[in-house]
């Protein structure tokens, strides 16, 4: 089997019949799915808007280059991707100096899962076909490039303008063996980073010098991760207070207290003021670090931070460091008022790196894992992403997106961590097919973006 293969989903009744959508009397411009955010959980319907309902839109032909990126409008060209806000709304400038929006698929790799092997034994005859194909597919339903955890290099040859990201895990791998996996991401010891640790910035100026060389000049490269899901959570303070007494950063944190309110002062002693400062402190010593030892090797790619995943109070500093903000944005229908707050706050735009819903109609998947909706068809998938990317365009400062992900969880492969063991997040199944109804909507709006944002900057 192979992508020229057409996906036939068994579809329960039930499915069916949930699956069926009404546009709303009180609201020209949506429609209903239903939705859950686990299996188990009872069905609520969410107003949906698609690009077929968006009252007055009218797509244009507008010429793209190689990148995806609008040619009808044109700044300067530096070589490399940068971001620029112009006429109110936030842009990707592309190499050749094109308004870009990236849309990315995150995971682009061979599957490693007994049933995605022998999958890929029957479905290619070599991994340049396999990524030869796998470039078509995201040609063809208007993605622009790949996100985290690809397989960059064939990827690469087999396209001439994919863009493509590279995560460093400059913190995860300075703490390889003192952190556990967790459900997404590496667990720290009480939530606590270790940038107070002797040879953190050390570190991170000889993995930068290390790795980033062969990058630099690659005008393909849309920017650099710092690492996942760090726990960067307010009131670290009270967290790193916790550790042993021997650990560097509770020493940091203790130090910190006393300088502020004495040789006998406990964390009662603390204020708000002290609590947000130590935060800050904390974000200077992790995102500055990072981005120093990254900018003495390479001066040319946007920094993209640590793909963050919660709350944070510490904006400021972490805008004050990257070219976008990187969010996995779970948890929000309608993503806007949420996108728009984390951008305001940093003063950059923001780019989506994860998001996804799961079909219940996918053969041989519970979805009882991963942070996603639960929908009943591929197609309210692909409903739930022209709602989710329509916000995300309207909102004037989000420059990309990055669904999760390419293929589906291998239930049969028993290495992974909790949250992808068995759930349908892919744009492909584990046969490496199609989900067509889901991708006939991602390309319905992915080849329309630029209109969509005309629609949207209309006075």
């Amino acid at each position: 089997m192979n992508y020229q293969n057409a996906f036939r989903s068994r579809v329960t009744a039930a499915a069916v019949l949930l699956a069926v959508t009404m546009p709303l009397a009180s609201h020209a411009e949506t429609t209903m799915v239903m939705a859950k955010p686990k299996p188990h959980h009872s069905w609520r319907e969410r107003p949906t808007r698609t690009v077929a309902l968006l009252d007055g839109f009218q797509a244009k032909p507008i010429q793209r280059n190689q990148y995806g990126s609008r040619m009808d409008q044109r700044e300067e060209s530096t070589g490399f991707f940068y971001t620029a806000q112009l006429d109110g709304r936030w842009w990707i400038i592309d190499p050749e100096g094109y308004r870009h929006i990236n849309r990315g698929v995150v995971s682009v790799k061979i599957g490693t899962g007994p049933a995605q092997k022998e999958a890929f034994d029957h479905a290619f005859k070599s991994k340049q076909q396999w990524a030869a194909q796998t470039v078509a597919l995201l040609r063809e339903n208007g993605f622009t490039g790949t996100g985290s955890w690809t397989s960059d290099t064939p990827i690469q040859k087999a396209s001439d303008g994919v863009s493509y990201c590279v995560n460093w895990n400059f913190m995860t791998t300075f703490s390889r063996g003192r952190t556990r996996r967790g459900s997404g991401h590496a667990n720290y010891p009480g939530d606590c980073i270790l940038v107070f640790d002797p040879g953190w910035e050390e570190f991170c100026d000889q993995h930068a010098e290390k790795n980033l060389p062969e990058f630099r000049d690659d005008p393909n490269l849309l920017g650099y991760f710092f690492d996942n899901e760090l726990p960067l959570k307010p009131n670290m303070i009270s967290r790193y207070l916790k550790l042993n007494e021997r650990d560097h950063g509770y020493r940091a944190a203790a130090a910190f207290l006393q300088n502020r309110h004495g040789a006998d002062a406990s964390e009662t002693d603390l204020t708000e003021t002290d609590r947000q400062e130590f935060d800050d402190l904390v974000m200077e010593k992790y995102v500055g670090t990072v981005a120093r030892a990254i900018r003495r090797v390479d001066a040319n790619h946007m920094l993209l931070g640590p793909r963050l995943y919660s709350a944070n109070t510490s904006y400021d500093v972490l805008g004050k460091y990257i070219d976008a903000f990187c969010y996995n944005l779970y948890g929000k229908w309608s993503p806007a008022k949420k996108a728009t707050e984390l951008a305001n706050a940093i003063g950059k735009p923001l780019i989506v790196t994860e998001f996804y819903t799961k079909g219940m109609d996918a053969p041989g998947l519970t979805n009882d894992s991963g942070a996603g909706w639960c929908v009943p068809t591929q197609a309210d998938r692909g409903r739930f992403y022209q709602n989710f990317c329509i916000d995300l365009i309207e909102s004037k400062i989000c420059v990309g997106w990055h669904w999760f992900k390419y293929q589906d969880n291998d239930p049969t492969d028993k290495t992974k961590d909790p949250s992808n063991l068995h759930s349908n997040k892919g744009i492909l199944n584990n046969q490496y097919e199609p989900y067509s109804p889901l991708l006939s909507r991602m390309r319905e709006l992915n080849t329309q973006v630029y209109s969509l944002a005309d629609h949207f900057d209309q006075p």
